[in-house]
């Protein structure tokens, strides 16, 4: 008898053995056992825009120029075009020098985290001609999503600007102020940045970066600033509310946006989100328009099905903070911030 009981024994212990190490092994759900995977991208949110809407219909950033600065000063425009594009490219070609000058630049905090990210910030230079039927194309599908994500009225012939001017008859010493969200649509200047603080540079350029498009978008109209770096939606936004206050000088960022899982969500399609809050860098910019169309597009509701969370993290740095401090479990965000965001929150853990 007693030999019976010490074996029903034994095997109530291995049975309890074997059902934790399957435990371990198999995990299954993550809330239910308790173990989180490695935070990263649920999904890449270009990709799911083209699948619907067809390639390179997605461009996110752009440099407008204040209008009535613009036609007092073709040549120094000409000039500051012609420096732009050669900044975007040298910083395209990833070399350990432009990957420095983003560093010193004050863009990005690490050399490592330029090198991961680069590739997948999809820099561009379109300009004159070329960015019409590109932004065009873009506006229009998501007008069509909503109405109000461009200010209710697709842009006029007027919102592009025609190029001029020569670039060899610009002043050196006119000032030219220039602000730019601290991220992908800054990045593409980042030569411009290092070459304004030289005591040989070529032109008075005065470049400052901000973190929320809100402390742009008023000093373009005012000509407090006279070129900016802007969100592509809030551009068109922003030339129908003014009245044509403000022109496209050039698109520099195609899609660039992530749906990034803390670890403890299952997600691995856009159906995956119901039930769900995702958060969202601030209220009325693309990746709010953006991400709402893509929802939309798969059959949820937003609300209702999914909840997005505009107003807790006004901005891509505050969201990548809280994101990494799993205060945001689904965050919808650009690159470089994704790098940024998942450097930070797999070393922590």
């Amino acid at each position: 008898m007693k030999n019976h009981i010490t074996k029903l024994i034994s095997l109530i212990l291995a049975l309890v053995m074997l059902t934790a190490f399957t435990a371990c092994t198999n995990p299954g759900d993550n809330t239910d056992n308790n173990v989180k995977a490695p935070a990263g991208v649920a999904l890449d949110l270009t990709e799911e825009w083209e699948a619907i809407n067809g390639e390179n219909t997605l461009v996110q950033g752009c440099l407008v120029v204040n209008t009535a600065w613009a036609a007092a000063h073709p040549n120094e425009l000409a000039k500051f075009l012609a420096d732009y594009k050669a900044s975007v490219e040298y910083v395209k070609s990833g070399t350990d020098e432009a990957i420095n000058t983003v560093v010193n630049a004050g863009i990005l905090p690490k050399a490592g985290i330029v090198k991961k990210a680069l590739p997948n910030c999809n820099l561009c230079y379109i300009a004159g001609a070329d960015m019409k039927p590109v932004m065009n194309t873009f506006s229009q599908k998501i007008f069509e999503y909503d109405a109000k994500s461009i200010g209710g009225a697709m842009p006029t012939d007027s919102f592009y600007y025609t190029e001029g001017g020569d670039a060899s008859a610009a002043s050196k010493t006119e000032e030219i102020k220039i602000y730019a969200l601290n991220g992908t649509t800054a990045l593409g200047m980042a030569q411009m940045i290092e070459n304004a603080k030289s005591d040989s540079k070529e032109m008075n350029y005065n470049i400052s970066l901000h973190t929320a498009a809100d402390a742009i978008t008023g000093a373009i109209i005012s000509g407090e600033c006279n070129i900016a770096a802007l969100p592509t939606n809030v551009a068109v936004k922003l030339f129908n509310k003014s009245g044509g206050k403000l022109q496209l000088l050039a698109l520099n960022t195609l899609g660039v946006l992530y749906l990034l899982n803390d670890g403890t969500q299952s997600v691995s399609t856009l159906a995956d989100l119901k039930g769900k809050t995702v958060y969202l860098p601030g209220a009325g910019s693309n990746p709010e328009y953006i991400t709402a169309a893509l929802l939309r597009a798969a059959g949820l509701e937003i609300g209702k099905d999914v909840i997005l969370d505009t107003t807790t993290y006004n901005s891509p740095d505050a969201l990548q903070a809280a994101f990494a401090a799993g205060k945001a479990p689904l965050a919808v965000l650009p690159e470089p911030k994704v790098t940024v965001a998942l450097s930070a929150i797999n070393s922590a853990n």
